[in-house]
């Protein structure tokens, strides 16, 4: 069983329940599923092209309101790697299982797949509390199809440290390069995951980044303007990552930060604004994962 997991009640939604009332549909290469072709994103003049992202046809991803269903790990797929990084339990560093819906596996492998991509970090151990675990039944860690990252490490030293409660208090400069990073990663978990709880949701948090699917299913994200968590996470992008400082951490999709994030997708030729659509906010995350 997976050990240490330390979230019982992460992305809670009421409503409905499931073991999947939606299908799971082909990926594409990075996780989206396509609907016909793709577009180019141009940077615009001095900046190099984006990658081709997926055009998806038809009406903006449903927000379910669906239940967890709790269920034994013995339902569940053992795995011992997120793509080709092994996994490690953060408690003791020690290589180990975990446990988790088929589709949540192949999500996250999508995921280290674009982190390399656009960050080019190639990790060969990532470490976490924990994916599934005994508790709340309301947990989608119960289900099997959530998790919580803390470190991506190669050759024994760390890549990316989710660990905020190790440097929240390092120098200026580092503190700086840290939290770009941080927040370059989280990019690419927003890409893929409906709810990405970082330090910025509660002091539970400040030791890794707990990713599900409840919100969205088998579909990819968009902007839900309402959830402070995706407001607040691209209000500290633009602030952290883009030097965009006149953004302010509300949790509200403000005038200010409507305004910066419609000129970084001008800036990186991604289409419309970022509310707008799926592919806009697939876009605003790319070009952030891509921005050092």
């Amino acid at each position: 069983m997976s050990r240490g997991v330390r979230d019982d009640g992460d992305g809670q939604h009421p409503s409905l329940s499931r073991r999947r009332l939606l299908s799971w549909g082909a990926f594409g290469t990075l996780g989206a599923v396509t609907a016909g072709g793709a577009y180019a994103v141009s940077r615009g003049p001095g900046l190099p092209a984006l990658p081709p992202l997926p055009v998806l046809g038809g009406p903006a991803p449903p927000e379910l309101r669906i239940d967890p269903v709790p269920v034994d790990f013995s339902e569940l797929q053992a795995r011992r790697r997120i793509g080709a990084a092994s996994y490690v339990y953060e408690v003791d560093g020690r290589a180990s299982t975990y446990y988790v819906t088929e589709q949540f596996g192949a999500r996250l492998d999508q995921w280290a797949a674009l982190h390399r991509k656009h960050i080019g970090q190639a990790p060969d151990e990532i470490s976490s509390y924990g994916a599934w675990v005994r508790g709340s039944s309301r947990s989608w860690h119960r289900s099997g199809e959530a998790i919580d990252l803390a470190r991506l490490r190669s050759g024994g030293r760390d890549l990316t440290s989710l660990r905020y409660d190790q440097w929240r208090d390092a120098p200026a400069g580092e503190l700086r390069r840290r939290l770009s990073l941080y927040w370059r990663t989280a990019a690419g978990l927003h890409h893929e995951f409906a709810d990405v709880l970082t330090y910025l949701f509660d002091d539970a948090h400040l030791n890794h980044v707990h990713v599900d699917i409840g919100r969205f299913g088998p579909e990819r994200p968009r902007l839900i303007r309402r959830s402070d968590a995706q407001v607040r996470a691209v209000q500290a992008m633009c602030r952290h990552v883009w030097g965009r400082t006149d953004v302010d951490l509300t949790g509200d999709f403000d005038d200010a930060t409507r305004d910066a994030t419609t000129s970084i997708l001008e800036q990186a030729g991604g289409p419309g604004e970022l509310a707008g659509s799926r592919e806009s906010w697939q876009a605003f995350m790319v070009a952030t994962m891509e921005h050092a």
